[in-house]
């Protein structure tokens, strides 16, 4: 709490907003001590950047404004951090303004027009048009297992006999980036690229969504004009400011 409050003292800020789970209650104390120090009172706002569920720690009693996208985040408000009705603002999820723009200039992705659309941005962007795209993100520092979902993706993809782009947002981290740019994509699919932790691969695949599995199943029993392995290409994106475009 020190040192979180020394770091807010040094911006001297006049209103402090919070769009992290882990930065509530310690902040919220820190604020009280320097609103009492500075003889001034300075707000605290949180924003809640989870859709439907969010962590325990997002909710706390103290906070003078929190901002919802859903009821059920309303619920868990009200129950887990005993928030008063008063403090909260049922405001939607907030967004940068580039993906409103993206999803006006889209409109109905599946309608001619929409599809024309998609093709053309994938094309500047420089990714086949003529591929579906998955879009793998771990944040901007690029954190989190990517290397170990992108392996599994891409032999998922190539065995079922899909065609694909993988876009990976690697954020800061380039040294995912480069690997998966120097990548021997048959060891791959040989198996030789294994993450250390044998547990984690193994809950891994358990876990794997049954809607993705099923969909993979399915059109590998129709054959849907595939036949043999599919073409999948991975492209590493390092942290991208155009990420509207991507979506």
């Amino acid at each position: 709490e020190k040192k979180i409050r020394q770091r807010i003292e040094s911006y001297d800020p006049d209103v402090v907003v919070s769009v992290h789970p882990a930065m509530q209650l310690a902040p919220i104390k820190a604020l009280r001590k320097l609103s009492k120090a500075k003889g001034k009172h300075i707000p605290f706002y949180t924003v809640v950047t989870d859709l439907a569920s969010g962590h325990a720690t997002w909710f706390q009693r103290n906070t003078e404004r929190m901002y919802l996208a859903s009821e059920s985040l309303f619920r868990l408000a009200r129950r887990r951090g005993r928030t008063p009705k008063e403090n909260i603002v049922m405001s939607g999820l907030p967004i940068r303004h580039d993906f409103a723009l993206e999803a006006q200039e889209l409109g109905d992705r599946n309608t001619p027009d929409g599809r024309s659309y998609q093709m053309s941005v994938k094309q500047e962007l420089g990714i086949d048009p003529t591929k579906p795209m998955v879009l793998l993100m771990g944040g901007g520092e690029g954190v989190g297992s990517l290397d170990t979902i992108t392996n599994e993706i891409y032999a998922a993809l190539v065995k079922h006999g899909v065609d694909a782009t993988i876009c990976v947002v690697c954020g800061r981290n380039e040294k995912l980036k480069t690997e998966l740019a120097e990548r021997d994509w048959d060891a791959v699919l040989r198996g030789e690229h294994r993450p250390k932790k044998k547990g984690f691969w193994a809950r891994f695949r358990h876990q794997r969504s049954k809607t993705v599995q099923d969909a993979l199943d399915h059109r590998a029993a129709v054959g849907e004009g595939h036949h043999g392995q599919g073409n999948v290409n991975v492209v590493g994106l390092g942290f991208v400011t155009r990420m509207a475009e991507y979506m």
